[in-house]
């Protein structure tokens, strides 16, 4: 818990879209870690249908530290009706509870956050994350949230981002910089070493076991984490005469897909599609090598997650990876798309084992440094306090 004085503002609401992935860490670590705090009440405001198994395991614990004050309403990636709706009911929520700041994560709760704190007179924090900086839409629907983020942009008290990528890229979208923002790196707790290692027991395998290196990808299956070229990358690995072990973690829409140039290649017994799960330090734990061939991300929680778990990382040179690993120095950087790639960095660390640990240990520095959860809270809870004022 993170001490305050009173300063600090009442009532905080935490807004988001769909609860799933980085997002729904990072705002599941603010909302834990500021529970207890004296004067303080947290909201959180989510569409809980699209959460994932992370969500659904915290689920119990965040009714318990929300004392009810858990919002389910349908939030869409794309507008609707249902908005308009959505917004009429908060803005009755935040006069009835005295709601005195609202946080948006993410490009639609960012949306709600701001609209809602320009209806109500109260202060607004926006974290943008991955999704409104990414391409990740089609034309038009660019253009739509991009016009949408230039609109809100004036109604923002204060810009909070995961990374220097992240900010970067913000500000190139919307053609301008604010004066109020900073980056704050997201952080994550001390791995419980008994827990994980009781889970892990009843996997049934654990790093170089049966004769192959267990390779581990974790994140959600669409294109932009770059699975593809991970069990590309395996084929290719297999071609050099190498024994491996790709396992894959997650669920998403290009399950299909994947699957399918799984069977093409004739890589049934290399690659295991384990699905969602709700414990992934605990099967990180049991990799030989955590690979991230993602071709965009804001921040990257699983290289961090590796970190802390000692564990030597692949991962793609794309937005906010960058800043966490240096390459030769706390991992291998690899160009995105570059199945070829990922398999030489994974033969150097198959052939210089001191390297990898080396490089794992250093990876544990670099998480003691700027990545636990404490820092991560002090540097939100000063943000917090200095705008209550």
């Amino acid at each position: 818990m993170i001490p305050m004085s009173n300063e600090l503002t009442r009532h905080i609401m935490q807004i988001v879209g769909e609860p799933a992935g980085g997002i729904r860490r990072h705002v599941h670590s603010i909302i834990f870690g500021l529970r207890g705090i004296p004067d303080l009440k947290q909201s959180y405001v989510c569409s809980a249908s699209g959460g994932d198994a992370g969500f659904r395991k915290d689920l119990p614990e965040l009714t318990e530290a929300l004392d009810g004050r858990l919002l389910n309403l349908n939030i869409g990636k794309k507008p609707a009706l249902s908005d308009i709706s959505n917004l009429l009911r908060l803005a009755r929520y935040v006069k009835e509870q005295n709601v005195s700041m609202i946080h948006g994560h993410g490009a639609k709760g960012g949306a709600y956050a701001r609209l809602l704190a320009g209806l109500c007179g109260i202060k607004a924090v926006y974290t943008p994350h991955g999704g409104a900086v990414h391409k990740m839409f089609g034309w038009a629907e660019d253009k739509l949230y991009t016009a949408a983020e230039k609109l809100f942009f004036g109604f923002t008290d204060y810009f909070l981002f995961e990374s220097s990528y992240t900010a970067e890229a913000y500000f190139a979208k919307v053609g301008k910089k604010p004066k109020n923002w900073t980056i704050n790196y997201n952080g994550i707790p001390f791995p419980d070493t008994a827990v994980i290692h009781r889970e892990s027991q009843a996997f049934g395998y654990a790093p170089g076991t049966g004769g192959s290196l267990n390779i581990g990808v974790f994140g959600i299956l669409r294109p932009q984490k770059g699975q593809l070229y991970a069990i590309k990358a395996a084929a290719e690995l297999v071609s050099r005469g190498i024994k491996v072990k790709l396992h894959i973690y997650g669920k998403g829409p290009d399950k299909a897909a994947l699957e399918s140039e799984v069977s093409r290649l004739g890589l049934a017994g290399t690659v295991i599609f384990h699905g969602e799960v709700d414990n992934p330090e605990s099967h990180m734990s049991v990799m030989d090598i955590i690979l991230i061939p993602s071709l965009f991300e804001a921040f990257g929680y699983v290289a961090v997650e590796a970190f802390a778990l000692k564990k030597p990382v692949i991962a793609s040179a794309a937005g906010g990876l960058r800043e966490i690993l240096t390459d030769g120095e706390t991992g291998l950087l690899i160009q995105p798309q570059n199945s070829a790639a990922i398999a030489t960095a994974v033969e150097t660390f198959i052939k210089d084992p001191d390297k990898s640990r080396l490089l794992a240990a250093r990876g544990y520095e670099k998480f003691l440094a700027d990545f636990t959860l404490c820092r991560m809270l002090e540097n939100l809870s000063g943000i917090y306090r200095e705008l209550s004022r």
